[in-house]
């Protein structure tokens, strides 16, 4: 198992309609670090414009929501609209860094690549769509192979003995699906944390376990390195 890049919207030369495909495949941006290719319809050239959200929880979708907002549905002989041409993801972890998230390093290499054609800002270049593929293709920018490192640090709540309420102490057991189609769930310990109440006084807690899927562990301080080792010493 892994975090690999997924592709939600595969290379699209005539792009999809924003706000159709967004409605369709929200639940699976959910907790997403994304990279995309856009157009608005208001663009009488050929002007694209990349993006990336690389926050957890609703943030992927937020972001592409708000260019909808900004750019309307598609009506015919109208400037309104926005075509998705590529979206790629994979789980936002929060071991590893914005920095050294792979959707930052997409980006960063197109912006470098195509800063003598930027249009506006630094996102929106004027050039083919294909030119734009044929690139990401060429740089092996769409190659799923995981290579985000987490960051090793040892930060003052664990220094304390505490720890962010999302903190997986353990990985207790697994739960294999009952169908080839299903996902393997495991049952997670969680670290001690410290909540606050209305008047600003704390006290430690003992979260409840829970039973989750890879992808929500991933998305969790220490889940994947924790469940990687699980998976490799009782499932594989």
């Amino acid at each position: 198992m892994n975090n690999n890049f997924k592709q939600l919207l595969p290379f699209s030369r005539v792009g999809v309609e924003l706000k159709d495909w967004l409605e369709n495949h929200k639940d699976k941006l959910k907790n997403q670090r994304i990279f995309y290719i856009l157009k608005a319809e208001m663009e009488e050239d050929d002007v694209y414009k990349i993006g990336l959200s690389e926050r957890g929880g609703n943030s992927a979708y937020g972001r592409l929501n708000d260019y909808y907002h900004f750019y309307g549905k598609t009506k015919k002989n109208t400037c309104y609209g926005c075509k998705l041409h590529l979206v790629l993801a994979n789980t936002w972890n929060p071991d590893v860094d914005n920095s050294d998230a792979k959707v930052r390093r997409i980006e960063t290499n197109m912006k470098a690549a195509f800063k003598s054609k930027i249009k506006r800002g630094t996102e929106r270049f004027a050039v083919s769509i294909d030119e734009l593929f044929e690139y990401m293709l060429d740089k092996n920018l769409l190659e799923t192979k995981e290579i985000e490192k987490p960051v090793r640090r040892t930060p003052r709540l664990k220094e304390k003995g505490e720890a962010t309420q999302d903190a997986v102490k353990a990985i207790i057991t697994h739960v294999l699906p009952k169908t080839r189609r299903g996902d393997i769930k495991f049952e997670v310990e969680f670290h001690k944390s410290r909540i606050y109440d209305s008047n600003q006084n704390s006290k430690m807690v003992q979260m409840p376990n829970k039973t989750l899927t890879y992808d929500e562990l991933v998305g969790m301080r220490n889940g994947k390195q924790l469940v990687d080792k699980y998976i490799d010493k009782y499932i594989f």
